[in-house]
């Protein structure tokens, strides 16, 4: 799945899985602590979301994070969930990946800026 494809199941994800929690873009932008606009860009596919604001959404509308990146086009057959769970476990390890790069990232600002 290309990065193109990847955001889109992103896009239609996350306002299908907000309409199914039957909240408005403003009660989950409340809720997850990001901005209506931002959650309209989301939607809308005009923004790509972070690691931080995967969770802050997942955690809005109760659900896995990675639950806003798997393709919901495909039927369950024992391939699909091999497929999902496998699909799951790159997501959560690139997630995590690009979590621990931020933090080192904003640790080593912190140490540099306070020796300086």
């Amino acid at each position: 799945m290309n990065a193109e494809r990847l955001q889109e199941v992103f896009s239609s994800n996350l306002k299908e899985l907000r309409i199914r929690a039957n909240v408005s873009q403003m009660k989950l932008a409340e809720k997850a602590d990001l901005s209506v606009g931002y959650i309209c860009d989301l939607e809308s596919g005009r923004r790509w979301g972070t690691p931080e604001t995967f969770s802050k959404l997942a955690r809005a509308l109760d659900v896995n994070p990675f639950e806003l990146l798997l393709p919901r086009d495909l039927e369950l057959s024992a391939s699909d969930i091999s497929f999902r769970r496998s699909f799951a476990a790159e997501v959560n390890k690139a997630m995590q990946k690009n979590l621990r790069s931020a933090l080192d990232n904003a640790i080593s600002q912190v140490m540099n800026e306070s020796l300086n």
